[in-house]
Order: structure tokens, then sequence, then C-alpha cells
């Protein structure tokens, strides 16, 4: 059975950027299981298994308009620093989340410190990025109504 819409899907991947740091992978572990066309995995993931049988493999590139999105400078801002315990120590690279009054949880990772704020990145870490992939499709099941409520 070929791949497509609202089959059960489990692959094996490898996934790594441009400069081959891996940054996600199967290997040791169970298959990724996922029904393909309800967005549980980037939209160029699940465009690339569409039409492959169990057992097939595939390597492919997923631009970052079809991964985590491009990235978005009007989503990186300044923060007051006076937001943040004073006796904390802030550094580039550390993230953090919160819940927006809306309820939803955000996250930002700190670009830049400076006296009185800091310069906080509000995309997807991987926005920007190409993730190239190797795949291999280890079971597909037929759509039925009890994957619909999976």
């Amino acid at each position: 059975m070929k791949v497509k819409k609202n089959s059960l899907v489990r692959i094996h991947y490898r996934m790594w950027l441009d400069g081959g740091e891996e940054i996600d992978s199967s290997s040791d572990q169970n298959p990724l299981e996922f029904i393909c066309g309800r967005g549980d995995v980037v939209p160029g993931l699940e465009r690339e298994l569409i039409g492959l049988l169990a057992g097939q493999r595939k390597a492919f590139t997923v631009a970052p308009e079809d991964g985590y999105g491009v990235h978005d400078p009007t989503l990186v801002r300044e923060l007051p620093r006076a937001g943040f315990p004073s006796d904390r120590k802030l550094e580039r690279g550390q993230s953090f989340s919160y819940r927006s009054k809306q309820g939803a949880e955000l996250c930002y990772r700190v670009v830049d410190v400076r006296d009185d704020t800091i310069v906080a990145d509000f995309n997807h870490p991987l926005a920007g990025k190409s993730l190239h992939c190797d795949v291999e499709v280890v079971h597909v099941f037929e759509d039925s109504p009890e994957l619909r409520d999976f």
C-alpha cells in the first residue's frame, strides 16, 4: 500500500542541516508514527512521502517554506531587562517560554543581551533552515474510522 492522505505511516528517518549537523533521528528508537495529512510533521516531509511503499527509502531536502518557515525578522524583538530577576544571568542562546494572555505557550531564544534590554527571537529555532532527510517507510496502514480518532 502507498502512503496517501489519512494513512497511518511509520518511518525511520535521519534529518540534518546544511553543515551536516544532525538535528533528529529515529535510529535506535521506535519508528516515527503519524497520520499523513494531519500536519503532525512538516508539510515538505509529508509531501515527499506520498506515493511511497513500505520498504522504500528516499533522500530529499525540505526547503524552509515547507519546513519550519522562513525566518521572520518581525519576530525578533527587544524585551526590557527589568522583566527578569536581577540575579538571573542572561546569555545568548538561552531559551524561555511563557503563557500569553490567551493561554498559548510562546517560546523565544535570547540572541543578544544589552544593558537595559535583551533581544529575543520568537521564530522557531529551525526557521529559515533547509532540512536534509533520509527516510525509510516501515509500514503504511489503510485509512479507517479507528484511525480518524487516532
